[in-house]
C-alpha cells in the first residue's frame, strides 16, 4: 500500500521537473491543492486551496515553485479589474509568500466622466446664487455642495467615485476662483470680499 502523502507526491513531481516553466498545471494543481495548508503563509490574503484553480504562469526554480493567481475580491466589490498575485512556495521550508504583481481588466471599465460641463453648470448656479437641490445655501452667503446629488454614490465603485468627485471639486474650485469665490473647506465655498 502506498503511504506517500500528496506533499510527497508533489515533491516527487517537482524533483522530476526541469527548472523553468511548468506546462502541466493540471497535474501540479491536483497535488498542490490537497496539501496547500501545509505551507506556512498559505492562508495569507484569504487564499483558499480552491482558488489555486486560477493558477497560471507556473515555474519551478528549485527549491521554489512560483505561480500567478487571478484574485476576484475587488470584482466582488464592483471593480472591473482582478488583482494578480504572485505566489512563491519554498518546498524545503514549506513556506508560501505572496506579492501583488498587477491587475487584469476582466470587465469593461465605466466611461470616464468629463467633469468640466458639470463643474461649469454648478459654478454658474453658485455665481448666480440659484436655488438648486444640489446646493445648500447658508444665511451668511456660503454654499455647500450636496455632492451626493451631483455625483451620486451609486454611480460608480468607491475608488472611481472618489476620483470623479475629486476631479469635479478641483475643476469647480478652479472655475470659482476666477469668479471671485474660494474654497472654505471640502464642498463649502464663499465669495471673496
Amino acid at each position: 500500500m502506498d503511504q506517500k502523502t500528496n506533499l510527497d507526491r508533489l515533491r516527487d513531481l517537482l524533483a522530476q521537473t526541469p527548472p523553468g516553466r511548468i506546462d502541466n498545471i493540471r497535474l501540479l494543481l491536483g497535488l498542490l491543492e490537497p496539501c496547500w495548508g501545509k505551507f506556512a503563509g498559505s492562508g495569507d490574503e484569504a487564499m483558499a486551496p480552491h482558488k489555486l484553480r486560477r493558477m497560471e504562469a507556473a515555474s519551478w526554480n528549485p527549491p521554489r515553485l512560483v505561480f500567478v493567481v487571478e484574485r476576484h475580491g475587488g470584482t466582488a466589490m464592483g471593480s472591473s479589474r482582478a488583482e494578480l498575485q504572485r505566489w512563491t512556495l519554498d518546498m524545503e521550508k514549506l513556506t508560501a509568500g505572496c506579492e501583488q504583481v498587477g491587475h487584469r481588466q476582466v470587465l469593461p471599465m465605466q466611461a470616464r466622466l468629463d467633469v468640466r460641463p458639470l463643474a461649469d453648470e454648478i459654478a454658474r448656479l453658485i455665481v448666480s446664487r440659484t436655488d438648486d437641490a444640489r446646493l445648500k445655501w447658508y444665511d451668511d452667503g456660503r454654499v455647500r455642495l450636496v455632492i451626493g446629488k451631483i455625483i451620486p454614490a451609486d454611480s460608480a465603485v468607491k475608488q472611481t467615485l472618489d476620483g470623479r468627485r475629486r476631479r469635479f471639486r478641483n475643476a469647480l474650485a478652479g472655475l470659482l476662483e476666477g469668479l471671485g469665490w474660494r474654497v472654505v473647506k471640502a464642498n463649502v465655498y464663499e465669495q471673496v470680499e
